[in-house]
């Protein structure tokens, strides 16, 4: 193999589609267009398996749902092997612990990205996952998931940031506004709020985006509120929407593809999670499409939503904070405009896929120089 190119394992289990899916896909997708080798294993029929399938990767099915299963190791250790494959490279927890024993077992470095501002649990098998000396570089997506690595124990020097990346032609090419609008049976001066995240889960903070939206029905009757992704159209979304008195005014959509689209429609995107967040894919692809953005100060939402310059940002838990910033931009469609250029021009410079994938490929190189 000539010297400047790569060959990279990536393993994660991909149950469904989420952000860590779709930045995985990105990022062996890109390896692969530069000419570099790249296999990943991944839950086979997932979403992640069939996309790269379609793209030319190497893609094997594997099951990751146990992280010592012996067989799953070998399996990994053989694809190491056969395929000649430098650095293993795992994407969630249960790839996490199976990448470290394989790297261990094949005598490869070891890379694990980290896309949470979680702190790890505070058990053996986890500060051995990461603290090992055998992990040799922890890819954090925010200064702000590198902090609660540092913290919990893992030396600096081994956690590297790369930013999650957006392609600017997929959000910026012409949206039409009206498409989900129709659908909804809205007209185009129908004022739209909306929150799109992955799924529903309580760290998400649906409930604060639900309480704010409360707060401005009560003076704004005419503004509508749209909620996107996994299970936020089942029975339990349903009932916190009618305890918050907001039956008529809420869309609830579940899992969409069509995100531009959605985002496109929106007069203003609401990202409210209450912990967790490592660099919101909500937040990064409504700035790319143009929208203002109200996001609260948790993880890495304050490195994309600089206040007051490419959006607005609030603390979390506080629904009267989040419905006043939204009110600002309803109230202020200049000032509102303003910061949702000024944060397109931020996703464009700074927080693309193509940017992305070259920070890996210099990660890579750097830790196979440093093994010579």
């Amino acid at each position: 193999m000539p010297d400047d190119r790569l060959s990279v394992l990536h393993l994660i289990e991909a149950p469904s589609w989420t952000g860590a899916m779709s930045q995985t896909f990105e990022l062996v997708a890109g390896l692969k267009k530069r000419g570099h080798t790249v296999a990943l294993a991944c839950t086979p029929g997932s979403i992640l398996f069939e996309r790269a399938e379609a793209a030319g990767v190497d893609v094997v099915g594997m099951e990751m749902r146990s992280e010592l299963n012996p067989v799953t190791i070998a399996k990994l250790s053989h694809m190491v092997r056969t395929r000649g494959a430098q650095i293993v490279h795992a994407h969630r927890a249960h790839a996490h612990s199976l990448g470290l024993l394989t790297a261990a077992a094949t005598g490869r470095p070891f890379v694990v990205s980290r896309r949470v501002s979680f702190k790890p649990k505070d058990n053996a098998g986890s500060r051995l996952k990461y603290t090992s000396g055998r992990v040799a570089r922890i890819v954090a997506v925010s200064e702000g998931v590198k902090d609660v690595l540092v913290e919990y124990g893992v030396p600096e020097e081994r956690v590297t940031v790369i930013y999650s990346g957006s392609d600017p032609a997929r959000y910026t090419a012409a949206c039409d506004r009206m498409e989900l609008r129709r659908e909804l049976g809205l007209g185009e001066d129908v004022v739209l709020v909306g929150k799109v995240a992955n799924f529903y889960h309580g760290w998400k903070g649906h409930d604060i985006f639900l309480g704010a939206a409360a707060e401005i029905v009560k003076t704004r009757p005419d503004v509508r509120f749209v909620l996107a992704g996994h299970r936020t159209d089942e029975e339990k979304m349903r009932a916190l929407i009618e305890s918050f008195g907001l039956e008529g005014s809420v869309h609830a959509l579940g899992y969409r593809t069509d995100v531009p689209t959605i985002l496109a429609a929106l007069d203003v995107s609401v990202n409210s999670p209450r912990a967790g967040e490592g660099l919101s894919g909500a937040v990064r692809e409504s700035l790319a499409v143009g929208r203002p953005v109200v996001a609260t100060d948790v993880g890495g939402n304050r490195e994309l939503v600089r206040d007051g310059e490419t959006g607005l940002l609030v603390p979390s838990e506080d629904p009267a904070a989040l419905a006043a910033a939204i009110e600002r931009f309803l109230a202020d469609p200049e000032f509102a405009g303003r910061l949702a250029s000024t944060g397109a021009r931020f996703v464009r410079e700074n927080l693309t896929i193509d940017r992305m994938v070259e920070e890996h490929v210099k990660l890579y190189r750097e830790i196979l120089a440093a093994r010579r």
